[in-house]
């Protein structure tokens, strides 16, 4: 059995365990992250792709939380510019909050955002012709802004940065056993080559939904969460444009339809209460639900043989009285040990956007164990990529590209930039000799999937269908089954 050691091991590879381990790299521990899956493999891959304040959080009083989203989300907007864009929300007045709630909650929420690079809200002008493709049709309406963004490589490039900077990342490695060992504890950890024993000073878990089994390891019983699946589906698209919608509903929550690639809208999400994650996965309550917001607002809708693509990610909310849709979306840490021992932290709630903040506070608190006093640096570096490929500059990056490899598919090249940014350039640089190599369809090329296997932990056909692109979205079934065999029979990497 392998033995390894290190300052901070670190049980789940998702937003808040990426954010953990690019902090901790950063400030000089040394770091180990693990995953019984894949980086981004559940929740961190399965929300409705915003960084967002939280607009909807500001009827429930959660000021603290939309404040701090607000200014994440003008942090993350810099530092992850290649995966983020502008995106202008549409929300008409159809009489469940009255016209003056909502420009008064908007007035909110343009002044906690402060100075920001996005426009303000505003009221649309009447006669806005979107607007006449709801059924009935709507006279009025407000518009804001926040972020969409690919969720799944937001993760996954705050592992890369996080590697770069010394961390060891071990997706698809289960934390199987734990017990104290003098200062240290010592972790068993089991993936496909075998068991291996990590000695950690510190132990953070973030495995999300799967934290009570975490602690279950040391005999220890989890403060309770609340399970609330959020089922997203994608559909042919509804209407030209890149505007989305945010669509209230009678039962006071939010729907929103947001443009997905070139001919797609995705809608969502849901909020079912599940009593454990074994259960996830869309259920036909909540298609249903989906489908009948779509043909409230819009009349003629897609049925659910035209769903593209549907999935569900589990949100692990603290727990609370009350419905679903009004839970805390803020998060909680505890933790245990003393100065100069070992210690554990326990990481609840949280979300997408927050995950930089709660990375800085979870180090802040646990550098008493190693007697530093090294501060948090992640507001200001940049993620791999980055460098001039944010929304305004990625035409132009990915013009010089395609007149640099003028042999090259330039629709495939511009794909390229919205998924590696300024890093598009290496990734071709290596797939000169071989060209683009097989098209499996959907956008997907032989070059992209090698450059994944290599430098991004892709593991399996899913992996890059799913997560690390989402060419499996534009493939037909029989392409997603040629490329899974292809994948098996050459086992890239």
């Amino acid at each position: 059995m392998s033995r390894d050691s290190c300052d901070l091991l670190i049980v789940g590879a998702g937003i808040n365990g990426a954010g953990i381990a690019r902090d901790a790299a950063l400030r000089g521990f040394d770091v180990v992250v693990c995953d019984r899956g894949d980086i981004a493999g559940a929740t961190s891959s399965a929300s409705t792709k915003l960084i967002h304040g939280g607009l909807r959080y500001l009827e429930q009083g959660a000021f603290g939380l939309v404040r701090e989203s607000l200014q994440e989300r003008e942090t993350l907007g810099r530092i992850a510019a290649h995966l983020v864009r502008p995106q202008r929300f549409i929300v008409p007045h159809t009489g469940e909050r009255p016209a003056w709630m909502l420009a008064a909650g908007l007035t909110l929420y343009d002044l906690l955002a402060g100075t920001t690079c996005l426009p303000r809200s505003q009221r649309l002008p009447p006669g806005f012709p979107l607007l006449g493709r709801l059924q009935p049709a709507v006279g009025a309406a407000h518009a804001y802004y926040d972020l969409w963004v690919d969720d799944a490589r937001l993760t996954l490039c705050t592992l890369i940065d996080a590697q770069a900077l010394g961390a060891r990342v071990r997706p698809r490695s289960a934390l199987i056993g734990v017990a104290p060992d003098g200062d240290r504890w010592r972790c068993t950890v089991r993936d496909a080559a075998g068991e291996a024993t990590v000695m950690a000073r510190c132990v953070v878990n973030v495995a999300g939904p799967w934290m009570s089994a975490v602690e279950a390891l040391r005999g220890v019983v989890a403060p309770p969460v609340r399970l609330v699946q959020g089922t997203h589906i994608v559909v042919p698209r509804l209407h030209d444009g890149e505007d989305a919608w945010l669509l209230q509903q009678p039962d006071r929550r939010v729907v929103f339809v947001i443009p997905f690639g070139d001919d797609a809208h995705l809608v969502g999400t849901t909020e079912t209460e599940l009593p454990s994650p074994d259960l996830l996965g869309a259920t036909d309550t909540e298609r249903r639900y989906l489908i009948h917001c779509l043909t409230r607002a819009f009349g003629q809708t897609p049925s659910e043989r035209d769903i593209r693509w549907e999935f569900s990610g589990m949100r692990p909310l603290v727990g609370g009285g009350g419905s679903a849709r009004t839970a805390s979306r803020e998060y909680r840490m505890t933790m245990d040990g003393e100065r100069g021992g070992r210690g554990w932290m326990s990481i609840q709630g949280g979300k997408l956007t927050t995950h930089r903040r709660l990375a800085e506070q979870a180090l802040d608190r646990l550098t008493v164990f190693f007697g530093s006093d090294a501060r948090c640096g992640t507001a200001d570096r940049l993620l791999p990529g980055a460098e001039d490929a944010d929304a305004a500059q990625r035409p132009d990056l990915a013009r010089r590209l395609s007149e640099r490899h003028a042999d090259l598919p330039a629709g495939w090249v511009n794909a390229l930039v919205g998924r590696h940014g300024s890093m598009t350039s290496t990734l071709l640089e290596q797939a000169a000799s071989g060209g683009a190599g097989r098209d499996f369809g959907g956008g997907l090329y032989e070059a992209e999937v090698r450059w994944c296997a290599r430098h991004e932990w892709a593991h399996s056909a899913d992996d890059l269908l799913w997560r690390r692109t989402k060419c499996g979205v534009g493939m037909s079934p029989a392409q997603r089954e040629a490329f899974a065999r292809w994948w098996a029979d050459q086992r890239p990497g």
